[in-house]
Formats: C-alpha cells, structure tokens, sequence
C-alpha cells in the first residue's frame, strides 16, 4: 500500500489491515484504486482482508476480552484510554482532517469539525466508563441484583460518508462498556479508519483490543457478520444493506445497531424568522453534499409564501462555492463517486419527465477545475408529488424536494409518508405549534429550529431508518447486556414432600 503524503506530514498509514496490534498486508491480491473525489485520481491501492484474515481479527478480539490484559482493567482506566484517544485526535486534527477531505470530497473545513467532534465522542463516553450502573430488588426472603455486562466481540462496519465520526461514536460507546472491536470502514474511504489504528497503538490500548481491516462489505462485512464470536453489530449505511445485515445475522441470532437511510422532512410555518429559516434549510439541504442520512430532503412549504421562499433559497443556494475540498473556501465539495452523481441524475432527468420542474442545478458542474470531479451543484426542484420517486427514494445528494401544505395535517400526513423515520425538520415561533408537530411526527429525531446532533443527543431512527440508538445515555444501553442475580436469604425449602 502507498504512504499518502499531506502537505507537512505523512499519513503513517503502514498497511491495510491492522490485526492484533500489528500492520499486515491484505491478502487479497486484486488491489482497489482509493479515489479522490476531486479529480478521480487514485490517492493509493488498498489490499482487501482475506477470510483467514477477517477470522484472525475476530479471534485476536475474543482471545484479548479474556485476557486479563483487558479484562482486568478498571473501567475508569478503559476511560483514560478513550480521554488519551480524543487528545491524540485533537493534536493529528490537521492529519484526520486531510484524509478525509482528500478521500470523501467533504470541505476542510467541515472534516476539521468532523475531527474535533470524534474526540469530543471520545472524551463524553469516556466520562461514562465506571458509571454503568445495575439495578437492586428486595423481595424479601430474596433480593435480586442485576449486572450490566460487555457482550464481548463488537462488529462495526463503517460508511464512507465521515467515515472518522461515525465510526468514533459507536467505537467510544462499545470500549466505554468492556467490549473489544472488529471495525471495518468503507473501502472507498478507509484512510482516516486506517490511521485511527496509530491514534489506538500510541494511546496504550492491549494489542488486540481493537483491530480494523479493510474490505467490501460483500466480503468482508458479510464474513465478520457471520461470524459466531461476533456478538453484537454496529452499521449505519443504506437500508438495503441493513437488511441484508440482519438476513446475515439471524444465523448467529447476533443482535445488531442499525442507522439507516433517511428522506428528512422540513414543515416551514408561516410564523418563522423568515432569514433564519432560509439558512436553516439551506444547510439541512445541503451541508456536506447531502451524503448524510439525516439531510432535509423535502421541504414542505405553505402556498401562500412558497415562491418567495423558494427564490430566496435559490438565490443563497446558487452562490455556495464549489471546489477543492483541501482548500479552506470550499463549501461544497463533489460527490464521492461519479456513479452515485450519475444515478443521481438519471433520477433528476425522471423527475423532469414526470412534470417537476428544476429551478437549479440538476446538472454536473463542468466549470474550469470543477469538470475532473463529481459534482453536483444544489438543486431544488418544485412541482413536486410526495409519491413521486424523487420524493421518496433516498437519493444521498443535494437534491431537494418542494412541496405546497395547505394546513398543519396535510404538512404531517406528508411529512409522515415516507417508509423513513431518522431526522425531521421544523421552523415555526410558535413554541405550541412546535411541540405539538414534533410529537406528531414518525421520526426518531425532530430538530426545531435547529440542525446537528451531537454526543449527548441520543441518535436513531423509526421505521426503515434503523434500529437501536447511538449517542448519550441510551448508548450504553446497546453495548451491554443484562445479567440478572438472584440470592436467597433464606433456607431453601423443597417444593416437594418427600
């Protein structure tokens, strides 16, 4: 595998699988090309993990959660572990910052965000390890206690959309907890993953402990799935590879954290900060390319202020400047493959034949310096049907849907028909309304007025979106596992006369 060289530094990437605390070379020998986004051009070749390779992780993992090496330590020292973790990324934040933005398209300038928050995951489930807490019952000639207990061997399978952050979250929830990890990022995006493993190496953590390998989720995901010492998985991703995950799973009857795909709705009242809610829905559309689950990708919007709305938004969306995502005035970067762009838009061109119009974008940006990449400029289309394909389909780009309400109801009877549930989006001033909307609304998450979520907001989705929640205290409730203890006080009496 080639070393990436960034601009003051190298990368330290040693090879493609970390295993046991040590770099091992892929054994797979068909090599896949890690593309930038920018420029189509190979940044490095990665050397899939081999079967024998993905069991020896998971192996390696199993042997070390027996091991005193790690069973022994105190929870608040896996704490200090996590807390050393999020001071290492915080120093390498510059390193981190440019893998992912060469590797996923993302701005600089969000990939730094992106950084600082995966060390600010790190350090608030670090702050949970030595709380987790059972439960105590008197029943009188018994009492009962309950233990809350690691499950041992944790699978997480990595996407490439800020491959670093969503693989922080779930990792410092599970190591928090006891368990050991077998991560596996996107092949398309595994650098920032990869050099995680020196971030582990440096903090002190028992060889074994954590390992990560790189593969297709075909493969590699499928076998690390399957595999019987595997105890619990952690995936977000797309809703057609969360089903085949629990397909996969039912053999093993492993229990699995899903975070799935989304169709975000946003409902603007007509009581909103008009510049405030432009904004708002400028950025729930799209911030980051709207390759997030959690993007607002139908706006709902009342007749009455529909095409002043839309013009205004049009006019912010158009002058969002598109570029190299290494350079600090970037802000929106390409897509991350020039066939995800190209499904995008074959479903934009349907759109249009079916009778929505395309008020911007729409179209690959070809601009001098834009025309080597995948980019896909906002578009906003209107004369949209909520059961059209467009209006439905997650299509994972910065595309977005506009449709008219003619009252409350209608917004949430829309906003509610869509098999996904993650993250909805409202903008009103009236705090009445706003709550009443929220609890109305089929969603796992409901922002009002508001956007992001971070390490104490508890993160999953209803329906289609998912199963099982990251973030905050509910985390700690997915990566342990009840072991009840009942104790007599009394002399046993047999039930029996004999």
């Amino acid at each position: 595998m080639t070393v990436v060289q960034l601009s003051d530094a190298k990368a330290d990437i040693v090879s493609d699988q970390y295993i046991g605390g040590k770099w091992v070379q892929g054994g797979v020998s068909d090599a896949v090309d890690i593309l930038n986004p920018f420029d189509n051009q190979s940044i490095c070749a990665i050397n899939p993990a081999t079967n024998d390779q993905v069991n020896e992780a998971v192996e390696t993992a199993h042997a070390t959660f027996h091991d005193p090496s790690w069973k022994d330590l105190l929870d608040r020292e896996r704490g200090s572990l996590l807390y050393r973790v999020a001071q290492l990324l915080q120093r390498d934040l510059e390193i981190f910052a440019t893998l992912e933005s060469m590797d996923t398209g993302i701005p600089i300038r969000e990939t730094r965000m992106e950084v600082a928050t995966s060390a600010l995951h790190m350090e608030y489930f670090a702050g949970f390890a030595g709380k987790i807490e059972g439960s105590y019952q008197d029943l009188g000639a018994r009492f009962n206690y309950t233990r809350r207990e690691p499950y041992g061997v944790i699978g997480q399978i990595v996407p490439w959309n800020t491959p670093l952050k969503l693989m922080a979250r779930g990792f410092a929830a599970a190591i928090a907890c006891g368990n050991t990890m077998v991560v596996k990022p996107s092949i398309v995006a595994p650098l920032s993953v990869l050099r995680f493993a020196k971030i582990v190496e440096e903090a002190g953590f028992p060889a074994g402990s954590v390992n990560i390998i790189t593969g297709s989720g075909r493969t590699v995901g499928k076998a690390i799935v399957e595999h019987p010492k595997v105890r619990k998985i952690i995936f977000t991703g797309g809703t057609q590879g969360g089903y085949e995950i629990m397909q996969q799973a039912v053999a093993t009857i492993t229990p699995t954290v899903l975070e799935l795909g989304g169709k975000g709705p946003i409902i603007v009242c007509e009581d909103i900060d008009w510049d405030e809610a432009i904004d708002g829905v400028l950025t729930q559309a799209f911030a980051r390319k709207a390759e997030v689950c959690f993007a607002g990708t139908r706006l709902f919007v009342p007749p009455s202020m529909h095409d002043n709305f839309i013009a205004d938004l049009m006019a912010k969306a158009s002058k969002i400047p598109m570029g190299n995502p290494l350079e600090g005035t970037t802000q929106l970067g390409p897509l991350m493959t020039a066939e995800r762009l190209d499904e995008i838009l074959v479903e934009v061109k349907k759109a249009e034949e079916q009778g929505v119009s395309i008020n911007c974008g729409g179209k690959k940006a070809e601009e001098p310096g834009l025309e080597k990449g995948n980019f896909l400029p906002p578009t906003i289309l209107t004369n949209v049907e909520n059961e059209m394909d467009a209006a439905q389909e997650e299509l994972f780009g910065p595309v977005l849907c506009v449709m008219r309400y003619n009252d409350m109801d209608e917004a949430i009877a829309m906003a509610n028909n869509s098999e996904f549930g993650l993250a909805s989006y409202v903008w009103t001033n009236d705090i009445r309304k706003g709550h009443q909307v929220a609890e109305a609304l089929e969603s796992g998450n409901v922002f009002l007025n508001a956007y992001g979520y971070q390490s104490e907001i508890p993160f999953g989705g209803y329906k289609m979106s998912g199963i099982g929640r990251e973030h905050g205290a509910e985390a700690m409730h997915e990566y342990t596992q009840v072991k009840s203890v009942t104790v007599g006080m009394e002399r046993f009496k047999s039930r029996f006369d004999i």
